[in-house]
């Protein structure tokens, strides 16, 4: 009986080894892929008030997480905005009146709220919407 037992033991051994060797070698590779999502939400927070010869435009948050940055584009129609100033916390751009131009750049993800405020070119604001994109890139 005691050799039986001591049989049992040794079996139990060998048969133990292998599989703590396999569970050591053992690895599990796991991939995610993460879609690219970006958004801007404007608050007209303080629209109207006037500090200087800016007109505040309220505050806007952005946020994108693309891994190359992204491009924060301001669309408006063509032909009215000539001159006009649009100011985007320290960002700030001189519309052309092509209808598109791109108020800032983002070299990574990012996500961030700015205060915005335009001053009007020769021919005043002559035009009432505008709208701000981002553009991952």
């Amino acid at each position: 009986m005691i050799r039986k037992f001591s049989l049992g033991i040794a079996s139990f051994v060998l048969v133990a080894a292998p599989t703590t060797a396999m569970a050591a070698s053992f690895g599990l590779n796991l991939r995610l892929t993460v879609s690219v999502h970006c958004t801007v939400q404007h608050q007209a927070t303080g629209f109207g008030a006037i500090s200087g010869d800016a007109v505040s435009l309220g505050t806007f948050r952005e946020y994108c997480n693309a891994p190359t940055g992204y491009d924060l584009v301001i669309n408006y129609a063509p032909g009215s905005l000539e001159g006009a100033r649009i100011i985007a916390g320290n960002d700030e751009i001189i519309l052309n009146g092509s209808g598109q131009a791109v108020l800032s750049r983002a070299t990574g993800p990012r996500m961030r709220e700015r205060p915005i405020a335009a001053v009007p070119g020769e021919r005043g604001f002559d035009t009432d919407r505008f709208e701000l994109r981002i553009v991952p890139s």
